[in-house]
């Protein structure tokens, strides 16, 4: 009934994982394991290999580090996918994407972040923002993170974290994993999620809860394939699975690629690559004052970031000394 595929490179965390699946499932299933520890595949390419090997019309992709809390899951990802117009789930994601290199949990001007599981952070992180304002397990660095914003048993998603997606067998006859595009193990979940969105409807689900035993990074490596990602889906960005507010969209867009310039500025980018960045993405029909950020990005592609911050600065006091 389930096909579970996993890019496998660590052999106690398997066992774990595969032990707790098999106690908590409860329908017929198999495991598809795409051995990885020597790097052979691009997680594109594992999943792809996943997909072929794979026996049953539904197909998880796990991270192995997972735990399953939910018991008889399984049930819960069958039923979700009775309705044929239904393409993949997840247990994460947000319903909106900008124009411009980002994450799913991207500014959250526009984008809900849909959260739906038990998440352990480095020791000393847990980060402070809307998705852990109740941390409701006391053992430290672990939080139970559940942002539902209308309070459905589903939501609507553009994008999903891939940690966990299950997808039906049918996607791919449209789909795959992009393995000639991106190289790596960045970027794939979104990729993916972008391209069933174009026939099929994405979710995250609130009936099933995952334990996640690892916290992800944000590297260069995973900033390249960002704009990877982004050059590929330009003419289809941004994209809302909500309703939402157009004169709201220029803004989000810019705050989305602030934080992405932020980011790669910290990662040790050059100035001037973030100087190219931003007048790669940044939308040269938006007006000069169509938001803050917008200006501080404008002025930061002229004349680099240290002259953008002073003259950022001035105009904020001017604006302030004619109010």
């Amino acid at each position: 009934m389930i096909s579970i595929v996993v890019c496998h490179r660590d052999e106690t965390l398997l066992d774990q994982f595969q032990l707790n699946v098999t106690n908590t499932i409860g329908v017929p299933f198999e495991f598809v394991i795409i051995d990885n520890k020597k790097n052979d595949y691009t997680i594109f390419q594992a999943y792809n290999l996943g997909v072929e090997r794979s026996q049953f019309d539904i197909i998880c992709f796990a991270h192995e580090d997972l735990l399953f809390h939910t018991v008889n899951w399984g049930k819960n990802v069958i039923n979700h996918f009775k309705e044929v117009t239904t393409g993949m789930i997840g247990v994460i994601g947000g319903n909106a994407f900008p124009k411009c290199p980002a994450p799913w949990w991207n500014n959250s001007l526009l984008n809900d972040h849909l959260v739906h599981n038990i998440q352990h952070w480095n020791e000393g992180f847990i980060p402070i923002n809307d998705f852990n304002k109740k941390p409701y397990l006391n053992k430290e660095n672990v939080t139970i993170d559940c942002q539902n914003p209308t309070g459905e048993d589903r939501i609507k998603a553009v994008t999903l974290d891939g940690l966990w997606m299950c997808a039906h067998k049918r996607v791919f006859k449209q789909c795959k994993f992009d393995e000639d595009t991106f190289k790596g193990f960045h970027c794939y979940d979104t990729d993916i999620c972008l391209q069933v969105n174009q026939y099929y409807d994405v979710y995250v689900v609130y009936d099933i809860l995952i334990e996640h035993l690892s916290m992800g990074t944000v590297a260069k490596t995973w900033a390249e394939a960002a704009e990877v990602l982004a050059d590929k889906w330009i003419d289809k960005l941004p994209l809302f699975k909500k309703e939402v507010d157009p004169s709201l969209i220029s803004s989000y867009n810019s705050k989305c690629l602030l934080t992405y310039c932020y980011w790669i500025q910290s990662m040790g980018f050059s100035d001037s690559k973030i100087r190219m960045t931003i007048k790669k993405y940044l939308n040269c029909e938006d007006s000069f004052w169509s938001s803050r950020e917008y200006l501080l990005l404008k002025l930061w592609s002229k004349f680099g970031f240290a002259t953008a911050r002073i003259s950022y600065r001035v105009f904020k006091s001017l604006i302030k000394s004619n109010v």
